[in-house]
């Protein structure tokens, strides 16, 4: 039983800005790879693999793997970006009441006026 309640609890914060980010670093670092493989030379290929690691990492701190929102426009994405929002979203095996979930529902999909 505790283990469900632990389960209950756990969230994952998800940082908009702090994903976009560490994928355009990672994108750089893929593109000096490329150079670097292309003059055959390391000079660009190790600084192109550092900048690849450390761009997977403030992706992942930023919650890449957790950010499952679909829908929202790229200029939505990109106020969430600039604002530098944060989001929780339940853990995977989280249960909630049916009644939580229709709250849910409604502050997030319904207008003020409509509930």
């Amino acid at each position: 039983m505790s283990e469900q309640q632990e389960q209950a609890g756990r969230t994952h914060t998800v940082r908009p800005r702090w994903t976009w980010v560490g994928l355009l670093v990672m994108l750089v670092g893929l593109v000096l790879v490329g150079i670097g493989i292309s003059l055959t030379t390391w000079t660009w290929a190790v600084p192109g693999l550092v900048l690849f690691a450390v761009g997977g990492g403030v992706a992942l701190y930023g919650g890449l793997i957790y950010d499952v929102r679909g829908g929202s426009s790229a200029r939505a994405q990109m106020q969430e970006v600039v604002e530098g929002r944060e989001y929780e979203f339940p853990g995977a095996g989280t249960k909630r009441s049916e009644e939580e979930l229709k709250q849910d529902v409604r502050r997030r999909w319904l207008d003020d006026d409509e509930q």
